[in-house]
């Protein structure tokens, strides 16, 4: 079972002098919505997302790469995927970006705050589970010295996964 995720790359080009510069460091961002409530469909498409940034770590892999970073906005209920130095401040050139628009909409309906939050933590709890799920067995992961971290709050509190 696949769920075909619809990739769109942005690219930040910088601006000067009415022309257009491309930046030796300017970054791409792959993103996608996700319009589905099934566990098991929310399951495939973190493993879609881990995948599509799993295949530019040959070019985001540099010699001052140290995490695999996997960032979950509580908020908007989206995934971010990066490689990033020691500081967590310069990221490779490839993001990866899936908005889980459907757990937003679920968390959006329910009316108390109290359990809108614990819903929160509960998607947050379930995309991690999958991320350290899938990651087990991802051999072409395996195959660069990354320390893979995750966390749902800022980039100073990471955790191990």
């Amino acid at each position: 079972m696949s769920t075909q995720l619809n990739w769109k790359e942005n690219t930040l080009i910088s601006h000067a002098s009415n022309a257009v510069i491309r930046d030796e460091n300017e970054q791409i961002e792959c993103s996608a919505t996700f319009n589905e409530r099934s566990e098991k469909l929310v399951a495939i498409a973190v493993h879609e997302c881990i995948e599509k940034d799993v295949s530019f770590l040959s070019e985001n892999v540099v010699d001052e790469s140290r995490y695999f970073l996997f960032e979950w906005d509580i908020t908007h209920s989206a995934l971010s995927i990066v490689v990033t130095d020691d500081t967590k401040k310069n990221d490779a050139k490839f993001v990866v970006k899936c908005c889980m628009a459907a757990l937003k909409e679920d968390i959006k309906n329910i009316e108390s705050d109290l359990a809108q939050k614990a819903k929160e933590l509960e998607y947050s709890d379930f995309i991690k589970y999958e991320i350290k799920d899938y990651l087990t067995t991802c051999s072409s992961f395996m195959q660069f010295s990354l320390v893979a971290v995750f966390h749902n709050k800022t980039r100073e509190r990471i955790e191990l996964l």
